[in-house]
């Protein structure tokens, strides 16, 4: 019904055109009446060929409707195939982490209280893995957990493990009960006071499994549907202290609100009971489990070591014996998380760094500065050119270590995460006037080109202003996130045919008022279907795979370069045919950057994307146009982050990256 309606809409809109076209006085004389009548006749056939296709193929599908069973299956197919997207996720950051088979060699701990407090002895379990913390999230007998520990304590790593080992675990049953399918996400980004809980879900489900969003495949809103239906997903909300304090409180209550069946929630300590003590509620019904710190006997040489080269590893040795013989000195006590231990394994992982300088008498005074001094060693560490000097990499030395110390200050204390769209927000002023004269230069032109034909040189002047002034404007004000558009194979032509054949109708049209029905049927069609066809084949990715930051960037640039050819070459050719070459040239060159380079209205009414103005890719130009003179970051930003999260400096979260810890972000912040 839709697919019918819009094609009478938009024969509708043909004639409407024409009315107003009369009003105008911009119709030929009478005596041209017939050409008009002949190129409007066939332009209704054409437009009717249209809607009796659509309605034929409407009807079959009323006349046989689909199964009872399909919205279940569609249902039943989405879980399955998201599971396995968050399985392969998840299996690749974890070996990338290092907290996959790696963490068997450190034991974690948990005490877990059941969800009330008055029944049942606190149960301490060891977590050496998937299977382990999998079994212990089960054993708790509740739905809804909540996990707390100190900072580095290892909830992150925690809630990666039941992620994957739910993920690895969950079989697709025809009958039912596999289970929730597990889906690990920050909450980061959530601002509760904006954005109630489930929305914001749906949200981050579609942009990080934007397969999700093919509605041939699922239907309508799969994202949203698979959030609503109760029981369908296990959410693994990691980082409730990462919300600013002055929203936790709403931070629960929207989570009260929401009432998801099956949630896992991770926090901090102090955080999570300062909350408490504020807002005077909990998360309902969840048992509760606290990461107990490490011992001395839980540091092994085998994680301390793990991947070092022999000679290297025996450095570790006389280290051990002191903290083992000082169960409660500084150094113990410092390395008595996860993190504190893993930063001290990558600190000294190369040849020229010794352990021993941790045990030098006098060296650190305290506990933080134990844990300040390997915060800050870590990022140099990681990016020390190695000792053969002819395997030196692009990313070795300090040059690394500026460019992410600029990122750690740089960004707002509150936004934690580092997307590659949003990097012109450090160069804020520079992107603004570089948008707002990009905007001016390309839009005005094209519009002011297309109405010198129409109305004479002074309307083009003074339309084509206008618009460039109203795009500059919202070139400015915006920052659109990334295009979800994918071009995909054709696997049902008729669909971007029959709308290529809808908006060439249209220009068929224009055409034929301006040049005559033998110039303007042709030059029409040629100009219409082309836009047309590529508006009706985008469509979201439906491809089974998650989100990366790289593929978000190419599939940016992609659909700008397929919207800039259609629209340079479809408008360059005709004008250039009926007007002269070389002004054709140049007005197919503007519309192709307008087309390429930037969201206007047709793309708002077409996609509803967020935002009027330049595209992702272009913000992201223009910031590295701005901060690659001033020794900001790298050129090949994108890849500098990359290999920022290969090394152990970042970690990634679907398409965007965060700092390893918090810990190591306020050193790099710090001066010194």
């Amino acid at each position: 019904m839709r697919r019918r309606a819009g094609a009478w809409l938009c024969g509708a809109a043909v004639f409407s055109a024409i009315a107003v076209l009369g009003a105008l006085g911009l119709l030929p004389s009478l005596e041209d009446a017939d050409k008009i009548a002949s190129v409007v006749g066939a332009t209704a056939g054409l437009l009717s060929l249209g809607v009796a296709v659509q309605t034929l193929r409407a009807g079959r599908r009323d006349g046989d409707p689909p199964p009872q069973d399909e919205p279940a299956r569609r249902l039943a197919r989405a879980l399955e195939e998201l599971t396995e997207a968050v399985g392969e996720q998840w299996r690749a950051e974890a070996a990338t982490r290092g907290i996959g088979d790696n963490d068997r060699l450190l034991t974690l701990r948990w005490t877990a209280r059941p969800a009330s407090v008055l029944s049942g002895a606190p149960d301490v379990r060891d977590l050496n893995g998937p299977e382990e913390v999998v079994a212990a999230y089960r054993a708790t007998g509740a739905r809804r957990l909540v996990i707390v520990g100190g900072a580095g304590s290892g909830k992150s790593a925690l809630a990666v493990l039941l992620t994957l080992g739910l993920a690895e675990r969950r079989r697709p049953d025809p009958q039912g009960g596999s289970g929730p399918a597990p889906v690990y996400l920050s909450l980061a980004s959530w601002n509760p006071e904006l954005q109630g809980l489930r929305a914001w879900l749906a949200r981050r489900l579609a942009e990080d499994y934007p397969f999700l969003r093919s509605r041939a495949r699922y239907g309508t809103d799969m994202p949203a549907r698979l959030v609503q239906r109760r029981g369908a997903l296990l959410f693994v909300l990691d980082g409730l202290d990462e919300i600013p304090a002055a929203s936790r409180v709403a931070a629960l209550r929207e989570i009260d609100r929401a009432d998801l069946a099956d949630l896992v929630l991770t926090c901090r300590r102090d955080e999570y009971d300062g909350a408490l003590l504020a807002g005077g509620r909990t998360v309902a019904g969840a048992a509760h489990a606290t990461i107990e710190p490490l011992t001395a006997g839980d540091l092994d040489l085998d994680f301390l070591t793990y991947g070092y080269a022999p000679l290297q590893a025996q450095r570790w040795i006389p280290v051990l014996e002191r903290i083992r013989r000082r169960p409660q000195g500084r150094l113990a006590r410092a390395l008595r998380t996860p993190l504190m231990a893993s930063l001290a394994r990558d600190v000294y992982q190369h040849p020229d760094r010794d352990p021993a300088e941790l045990i030098r008498p006098n060296a650190f005074p305290s506990e933080g500065s134990v844990e300040r001094h390997l915060a800050h060693a870590l990022i140099p560490a990681l990016f020390r050119p190695p000792a053969d000097d002819d395997r030196r990499g692009p990313w070795d030395g300090r040059d690394a270590e500026r460019w992410l110390r600029h990122l750690a200050a740089a960004l707002p204390p509150q936004q934690r995460e580092i997307r590659w769209w949003e990097l012109s927000s450090l160069a804020r002023t520079t992107d603004r006037l570089l948008s707002a004269a990009f905007s001016a230069l390309a839009i005005g032109p094209a519009i002011g080109l297309g109405f010198h034909l129409l109305w004479g040189p002074w309307a083009g002047l003074a339309i084509g202003g206008v618009f460039a002034l109203a795009m500059a404007g919202a070139a400015v004000r915006t920052l659109p996130p990334p295009s979800a558009l994918y071009f995909g194979k054709l696997r049902k032509l008729w669909a971007p045919l029959m709308g290529g054949l809808e908006v060439g109708a249209v220009a068929v049209i224009v055409c034929s008022i301006r040049e005559g029905p033998e110039f303007g049927v042709p030059a029409g069609l040629f100009l219409g279907v082309p836009v047309g066809f590529v508006y009706a084949w985008a469509a979201p990715d439906a491809t089974v795979r998650t989100v990366t930051p790289r593929r978000l960037l190419y599939q940016d640039i992609r659909v700008a370069v397929v919207f800039g050819l259609t629209y340079g070459v479809t408008t360059g050719v005709v004008v250039g045919f009926a007007v002269d070459p070389l002004y054709g040239a140049v007005f197919g060159l503007f519309c192709g950057l307008s087309g390429a380079c930037f969201y206007g209205p047709v793309w708002l009414l077409a996609f509803r994307v967020d935002n009027v103005g330049v595209i992702a890719w272009v913000h992201y130009t223009f910031a590295r146009l701005a901060l690659v003179p001033r020794r900001r970051l790298p050129w090949r930003t994108l890849a500098f982050l990359e290999e920022a999260h290969r090394r152990g400096a970042l970690r990634q979260v679907g398409a965007v990256y965060e700092f390893r810890h918090q810990v190591v972000r306020d050193a790099l912040a710090t001066p010194g």
